[in-house]
């Protein structure tokens, strides 16, 4: 069959039970966009049942109809494509079962293509956002943000032993939700990404992967000015001194200084000519008080 050996050279599909047929290439709409639509077949003669694994001898396992998958393949240029694959179904004499034919092309019971999953996996690779991913795949962003979580749990680190100076962190990721992670603060490698960021979910994590022996060798634990995480460190590591990430304390110093000017710069916000000058001066000049003292340049005396 030239067609059907051309289209799976076409679309790099290596299931030799997948057949094309002439003309099996239309367009059509789907959800309001113009889409192209791919006809083809899925047939064979399975070893076995599926259901109750009886070898297929004498015609124990036949043919009883065809179901009709549309499955989301990887776009053409910029045009929806689904592949529309007739599946032969077959029915078992002796457990009275039916089932499916199967192809690595897509899993069972699910109309997303490997080829789409493979795709989503290496731009998430990339500086790309969820949403331009799924914009890319032709996916929705939940479609997105579940292949890469669910490949990501292939990848569990080793929980063996936990470094003498760790870091704690959180950020919010693509459902808006706030997850906790741990680094190793000497090296700035991440050690392990946690969904959530709750006192009650981070203690189970550390107490079911680390025994004590291994968290009482833990000598620092870097945090921001976060309360809740200065309440549980103590008890995880009994040994570990909390130390405030020196960002945050510079933060709040430069917060404190400007809402002190602000505080002081209204108090001359008034209709004396003299007490408006100085009102503008600090206002004006405010990113100076914020300088080192050695780079800082003293332009009046308020």
């Amino acid at each position: 069959m030239p067609t059907s050996n051309d289209m799976q050279k076409v679309l790099d599909i290596q299931d030799k039970n997948i057949i094309f047929k002439d003309n099996c290439v239309t367009y059509g709409v789907f959800k309001d966009r113009k889409c192209k639509f791919i006809d083809c077949t899925l047939s064979y003669t399975p070893m076995e049942c599926k259901k109750c694994q009886i070898p297929n001898h004498d015609y124990t396992i036949y043919k009883n109809g065809t179901q009709t998958s549309r499955v989301t393949f990887p776009m053409s240029e910029i045009t929806p494509t689904f592949l529309r694959i007739k599946k032969q179904r077959f029915m078992c004499k002796a457990c009275k079962e039916t089932f499916t034919a199967q192809t690595p092309l897509v899993n069972n019971n699910c109309f997303i293509s490997t080829y789409i999953k493979a795709h989503i996996i290496t731009k998430s690779a990339d500086a790309c956002s969820i949403k331009d991913i799924a914009k890319e795949t032709n996916v929705s962003e939940a479609t997105v943000q579940r292949v890469i979580t669910k490949e990501a749990k292939r990848y569990r680190p080793y929980y063996q032993s936990l470094p003498k100076h760790m870091s704690f962190d959180e950020f919010k990721y693509a459902s808006g939700r706030m997850a906790f992670e741990y680094i190793n603060a000497q090296t700035g490698d991440i050690l392990d990404i946690l969904p959530a960021k709750d006192s009650r979910f981070v203690k189970k994590h550390f107490t079911s992967n680390y025994s004590l022996r291994q968290r009482e060798r833990v000598e620092t634990v870097t945090v921001d000015m976060n309360a809740s995480y200065v309440s549980f460190i103590p008890d995880l590591f009994p040994k570990a001194h909390i130390i405030i990430d020196r960002f945050h304390i510079v933060q709040l110093v430069n917060q404190s200084m400007n809402r002190t000017r602000v505080k002081v710069m209204n108090q001359f916000n008034t209709s004396n000519g003299e007490d408006l000058k100085k009102y503008r001066r600090l206002k004006h000049y405010w990113k100076k008080m914020l300088k080192k003292e050695r780079k800082r340049v003293i332009l009046y005396d308020i």
